[in-house]
């Protein structure tokens, strides 16, 4: 017999259901009603976090809440981005980058994305279009989605990310800038990227009628730059730590690694994670590091590996995309890093430059190769005992390099689940066959574990 629902979970379901009646007829009314909740969750965030979180977990909650929530109260101020646009330029002016993910993430939070994905498909949206994508278009097109004074992103990663935005700057008569990125760096292609950075900070302040100083800008670089040296000095605490996470947090730090990166606040949960994790408990169950997006909402899933002393998500490849692992290797067990090799070949002395190198050598961007690289690099330091390829639905990225992740892995000894669902749209997960895949792979790992022993 299955499971009563929670009161919690039957709350949210009828306020899903509600918003989504009125998608249809009352389109800005079922916008301000999804703010509403949306700000419910961030006074949760402050005010009664998650005892079971880490505190450096608690802070990424809450982050993520802020900076979405924040966007959504202060609409004259916002941009309608991407997640992998360099946000350290739109922090420095004082605007809130509004990330088209992190609104469909909040939207299915809510159990309200099926009136937006059906306002999509009804519009012609292919019902294999990215659902990240599809569900910010059905805000479009319902009436949902005030007009952004400026829509900017760039080609990474992905070719939805590169029709949707222009799609939507002419539906919603909104300027639109765009950024190039060459797959493969160089400097030329650095200054070719930094360029047209610089083109689109004019045009943040024509628009906007602000002013860029460089020196908070460079600030902001700085501290993107020390953020992404502690979540890689994290990494091997992270080796038989109990991490106290669930699915829903690791995409919320994923956020916070993109939209909030370069703020004081991200900065200071990258470094209290360096405080958490050595004292975290030792963790005997399955360590995983997962490839991609999370169905934070599937039920099954979340009793296998959030929060569960058999099987946890120890690191995952969205929060360390962008990342420097130049000089950094794993020698007798130990994580070191050679101070001689820099990290970055540009410092926040050169702003531009560094945030164009960044975003070049992205493992979103370019062969997919480099990111089932990073992968192994990561699962190795973190001591993961397998990996999960989540196949986003719509994502042909993902999926054309899941089965070169999988072969590439388990050649290096990570066993490799590939298995296919949707983060967004509920009625596209098959959530029996999902668990039963994952727990047969659980199974797999345990018994592997015990013939290593």
């Amino acid at each position: 017999m299955a499971d009563k629902p929670s009161m919690g979970t039957w709350v949210v379901d009828r306020f899903g259901k509600a918003v989504t009646g009125m998608v249809d007829e009352h389109p800005r009314r079922a916008a301000r009603l999804l703010h509403a909740g949306f700000a419910a969750k961030r006074f949760q965030t402050r005010h009664l976090p998650e005892a079971r979180q880490l505190p450096s977990g608690r802070m990424g909650a809450r982050i993520a809440l802020e900076s979405v929530t924040g966007a959504l109260d202060h609409p004259q101020g916002a941009v309608l981005t991407s997640m992998f646009m360099p946000n350290e330029l739109f922090l420095a002016l004082g605007l809130r980058p509004l990330i088209a993910e992190a609104l469909a993430e909040f939207t299915t939070g809510a159990w309200a994305e099926e009136g937006f994905v059906r306002a999509a498909e009804q519009g012609g949206v292919p019902e294999t279009y990215c659902s990240f994508h599809k569900a910010l278009i059905g805000y479009a097109m319902a009436g949902s989605l005030e007009p952004p004074r400026l829509i900017a992103n760039c080609s990474v990663a992905c070719d939805a990310n590169n029709i949707t935005f222009k799609w939507l700057a002419d539906k919603l008569g909104s300027p639109h800038a765009y950024i190039d990125v060459p797959y493969k760096y160089s400097e030329d292609a650095c200054s070719y990227v930094a360029d047209q950075l610089r083109e689109l900070a004019r045009g943040l302040e024509q628009t906007y009628g602000r002013t860029l100083d460089e020196r908070v800008l460079s600030e902001h670089v700085a501290r993107s730059q020390e953020t992404l040296e502690a979540l890689v000095r994290s990494l091997p605490l992270r080796r038989r730590r109990f991490m106290h996470n669930d699915m829903g947090l690791e995409m919320q730090q994923a956020l916070d690694a993109h939209i909030a990166l370069g703020t004081p606040d991200t900065l200071g949960m990258a470094r209290q994670q360096l405080k958490d994790l050595p004292g975290a408990e030792e963790y005997r169950g399955l360590s995983l590091v997962w490839m991609h997006t999370a169905p934070f909402f599937s039920a099954s899933l979340q009793q296998l590996v959030d929060c569960n002393q058999r099987a946890q998500i120890a690191v995952s490849d969205m929060c360390f995309d962008q990342v420097s692992l130049d000089g950094w290797r794993l020698e007798d067990g130990v994580w070191r890093r050679d101070e001689s090799v820099p990290a970055w070949a540009h410092t926040a002395d050169e702003p531009w430059e560094a945030m164009a190198e960044r975003l070049i050598k992205n493992v979103f961007n370019g062969p997919g190769e480099r990111r089932v690289e990073r992968v192994r690099r990561i699962a190795e330091v973190a001591g993961a005992d397998g990996a999960v390829c989540f196949c986003h639905w719509g994502c042909k990225e993902t999926m054309g390099v899941s089965q070169l992740a999988k072969r590439e892995l388990e050649a290096a000894g990570i066993p490799t689940l590939v298995l296919d669902g949707d983060c967004v749209q509920r009625s596209n997960n098959t959530e029996g066959q999902s668990s039963t895949r994952m727990g047969a792979f659980l199974e797999m790992l345990e018994a592997r574990r015990g013939e290593m022993r």
